[in-house]
C-alpha cells in the first residue's frame, strides 16, 4: 500500500516541478502515476494535502541532506556554519533545483489563509529555526539573530538562481553569508 502512496507523490513531484502545482490537475497527476481516482484520495483526500506532502517531503529531503554532511562537524565550531554555506552553494547550483518549498508553496498560492500558504509559512520558519539551531551548536552568542540573517541571504539567493540560473547569485549568497558568520563570532 505504501508503493501506491509512494507511485502517487512521485508522479505529482514530476509534474509539480515541470509544470507547477496549480497546471498539474488530478487527473493529470492520476494519468502520470497510473493509479485510479479512489487511490489516490484513499491516500491524499484532497489535493492541498498532496501538496503539502509534496512541499514536506522535499523539504525533509533537504534536511536529511545537510545533516548527513554535517553530522561530523564538532560543537562549538563555526566550521559547521562554513560547511553550511558551502552545501547551500552546491544545493542551489544543482541542476535539479527547482527552488525552495516554500517560495513554491507561498507563490503558487498567495492567500494567506489558503492551508498550503500556511504550511509554506511552517516551512519558511523550519528553515530560520534550524540555522539558528546550527548558529548555535557552533557557539554563535546571537544565534537566533545570525539564523534569521543567514535565511534572508539564503532565501533571497535561491530566489534568483533560480530566476537566473548561472548567474553566481548563489556564490555570492554564501560569500555574503561568510562575512556575515566571520563578523557573529
Amino acid at each position: 500500500m505504501k508503493d501506491l502512496r509512494e507511485k502517487i507523490l512521485i508522479g505529482a513531484t514530476m509534474l509539480f516541478e515541470t509544470r507547477g502545482i496549480r497546471a498539474s490537475g488530478i487527473d493529470t497527476i492520476i494519468l502520470e502515476s497510473g493509479v485510479a481516482k479512489a487511490t489516490l484520495y484513499k491516500y491524499f483526500p484532497s489535493k492541498n494535502e498532496l501538496i503539502i506532502e509534496y512541499l514536506k517531503e522535499k523539504s525533509n529531503k533537504f534536511y536529511a541532506w545537510l545533516d548527513e554532511k554535517l553530522i561530523n562537524k564538532k560543537k562549538g565550531s563555526v566550521e559547521i556554519l562554513l560547511q553550511l554555506c558551502d552545501l547551500y552553494e552546491q544545493w542551489i547550483t544543482t541542476p535539479k533545483f527547482s527552488g525552495l518549498p516554500f517560495h513554491i508553496g507561498s507563490i503558487e498560492f498567495p492567500d494567506p489563509k489558503h492551508p498550503v500558504n500556511n504550511y509554506s509559512v511552517e516551512l519558511s520558519n523550519e528553515l530560520q529555526k534550524y540555522l539558528s539551531g546550527l548558529a548555535y551548536i557552533a557557539g554563535v552568542k546571537d544565534s537566533k539573530t545570525l539564523g534569521q540573517q543567514l535565511t534572508i541571504i539564503f532565501e533571497g539567493g535561491a530566489l534568483i538562481e533560480r530566476l537566473s540560473v548561472g548567474s553566481g547569485a548563489a556564490k555570492r549568497a554564501k560569500n555574503a553569508a561568510i562575512t556575515l558568520i566571520k563578523a557573529s563570532i
